[in-house]
């Protein structure tokens, strides 16, 4: 198994991810330490395909910081589509968008989904052994 490739089972759903799908390791507060704001690690996905892993306290954030790191470009709703003739102009289909991240960007989200990942403890150890030292 590859070190920079995690896996993670729930309800016979298995989710895969790589350092490259976490937006803001910065953020990361390993369990045990003090986290007075609840940040915690979610996995937004489609259709069991990861899209992103975040660090964010509520699923809204999650979602905004998943959007501002570019992660949910392909779900990202264009201009012409919300203008008189686009595919989201009806009210119904409108009311379905959500606006995402800083500048508020339309994204169609209805078929993410997000999981709660458990939040593991920081290891010097394993980040040692990982280096190869």
């Amino acid at each position: 198994m590859d070190n920079n490739k995690a896996t993670y089972i729930l309800q016979n759903f298995e989710f895969s991810f790589t350092d490259a799908d976490v937006c803001n390791l910065d953020d990361w507060i390993p369990a045990g330490e003090s986290n007075p704001h609840n940040v915690r690690p979610w996995l937004i996905h489609d259709a069991g395909f990861t899209q992103a892993v975040v660090f964010a306290d509520c699923e809204q954030d999650a979602f905004d910081i998943a959007a501002d790191d570019g992660k949910l470009e392909g779900f990202e709703i264009a201009e012409d589509e919300l203008s008189e003739g686009g595919e989201y102009f009806e009210d119904d289909d409108y009311n379905r968008l959500s606006f995402l991240g800083n500048h508020g960007v339309p994204h169609d989200i209805e078929p993410l989904g997000l999981v709660e990942l458990p939040n593991p403890k920081s290891s010097f150890v394993a980040q040692f052994n990982k280096e190869g030292k």
